[in-house]
């Protein structure tokens, strides 16, 4: 079979573990013949070997139909060891484990030339119930994410000398696990259902972690922070810490982000209670448990608790969504523990929320007539005009004191601000120009033997290509 790719909508057949080392080990396998078919050479039949999902009871990668329920397993892929001895080696020291982490299963990579390691915690442990409960896919990325990498930290903590080769790309859930033909069992596998790795603890360490490191970022910012606390009547230094950190992105005005969505907000209250239309669309939107934990969760990573209260004002009186003792109300159960990647966090936008208030026109309307203006714009022009009321301000300065301020230096600044904001490199309009030689119809894009003769041997002495899409509005630099 071939592997699926995301999003595909191919549905995947299950496969038991007893099963699954029965495909490994069989001499008689596909495994086994799809290698000697090839003589061997695994990068050959690569895209053709079977792959697992470890993490997810999933059966599709089609994002709108997979499912997020975590079957408590994890695979950590050691890459680049060295030869096989060397690899077996290792995987026997790592199968050891620590403190806390303790692999049921371990087996060779397909190179050779690294191994991969698995783990599972007890699915019934309360901590894990409550973490994993939800299946929704953010919530399930951040849980998988946190014990995945305070596991790591210890592996890497016990085995130094191969902390570098764990392929991080395994924090993800959805990572797919390419299987081997292993030739021998007693040396290049090992398994031992009856073991568990520690849940609780090392999501307890991980936390921990991450919030002494919170605590060294916002005392380093703390007098930027209570300005900010003080100027946007924000209770939480962890919340002002984060628009912090989001205002410093260019594409990010904070001032001009959160005015936009606190109007937006007022706006539809009032027109619910003009329009029934819209009070209709309302309540039928925001009475549903999954849009509200959907938005919640992406507007808390933006705009913090503040969030949270604005989402309250949509959802019609008396609905259980706002009932703190009903079971329903924990969408707005969102904390700094459910975006732990500052990184990602920082990507973050509310276009979701505008994408699914812009189905009432009057909204949309609304919205593009009084913010108009992008978040990138609004925060050039006050960077522009910070810099021009500092070269006024300097100028007054000079003409009391009767001597001449520097134009040169504020112009200067803003030439240099302008050329960096350059997103459109001479060498792309240079690629753009170029005469084809070869002009390819819609089925030679996809015929092997049309592309393997253009590249290996009409073009085989060139190093760069230069391919422009059927449709010509794009083109790929080889």
């Amino acid at each position: 079979m071939r592997s699926f790719g995301k999003n595909d909508d191919k549905i995947a057949e299950e496969i038991i573990e007893s099963d699954l080392i029965q495909e490994l080990t069989d001499p008689k396998g596909t495994i086994k013949e799809l290698l000697d078919a090839a003589g061997g050479d695994v990068k050959m039949v690569k895209p053709f070997l079977p792959f697992i999902m470890i993490s997810l009871d999933a059966n599709t990668r089609d994002k709108e139909k997979m499912e997020f329920k975590h079957t408590g397993r994890f695979v950590f892929d050691f890459d680049k060891i060295g030869d096989e001895t060397t690899t077996i080696d290792w995987m026997n020291k790592v199968w050891k484990g620590t403190k806390n982490v303790k692999p049921y299963m371990a087996f060779v990579s397909p190179s050779g030339n690294g191994f991969k390691i698995f783990c599972k915690v007890d699915i019934s442990n309360p901590d894990f119930i409550n973490d994993f409960a939800s299946e929704e896919r953010n919530d399930v990325m951040i849980k998988h994410k946190l014990w995945y990498e305070g596991a790591r930290k210890e592996l890497a903590a016990e085995f130094p000398e191969i902390a570098d080769n764990i392929d991080t790309a395994t924090n993800d859930p959805q990572r797919l696990t390419l299987l081997p033909f292993i030739s021998n069992k007693s040396t290049n596998f090992k398994y031992d259902s009856k073991v568990f790795s520690d849940y609780s603890k090392i999501v307890e360490q991980e936390k921990e972690h991450l919030n002494r490191e919170l605590e060294k970022k916002i005392k380093k910012h703390d007098p930027e922070l209570l300005k900010l606390m003080k100027e946007n009547g924000i209770k939480s230094k962890q919340d002002a810490y984060h628009l912090y950190v989001r205002n410093k992105s260019e594409d990010f005005d904070l001032e001009y982000e959160t005015d936009k969505f606190k109007q937006v907000v007022e706006f539809i209250v009032q027109l619910s209670q003009k329009d029934a239309r819209v009070k209709k669309w309302s309540e039928e939107n925001f009475s549903s448990y999954e849009i509200l934990s959907k938005q919640s969760w992406v507007l808390y990573g933006v705009f913090g608790s503040m969030a949270i209260d604005e989402l309250k004002k949509l959802i019609p009186l008396g609905s259980n969504k706002l009932d703190e003792n009903h079971g329903d109300y924990r969408w707005t159960n969102q904390s700094d523990e459910n975006h732990l990647d500052e990184e990602s966090r920082i990507k973050l936008s509310p276009a979701p929320f505008y994408k699914l208030v812009f189905e009432i026109g009057e909204v949309k309307d609304f919205t593009l007539k009084n913010y108009s203006a992008t978040s990138t714009q609004v925060s050039d022009f006050k960077l522009l005009n910070e810099c021009y009321e500092k070269y006024k301000y300097n100028l007054d300065l000079s003409i009391e004191d009767e001597e001449q301020s520097d134009l040169s230096e504020f112009l200067n600044y803003i030439k240099s601000y302008l050329e960096k904001k350059k997103i459109r490199l001479p060498l792309i309009k240079d690629l753009e120009e170029i005469n084809a030689e070869v002009e390819l119809g819609p089925n030679e894009y996809l015929d092997k033997d049309v592309m393997e003769n253009l590249f290996k041997v009409k073009y085989a002495d060139k190093k760069i290509f230069v391919l422009r899409s059927q449709c010509g509005t794009s083109f790929a630099v080889l």
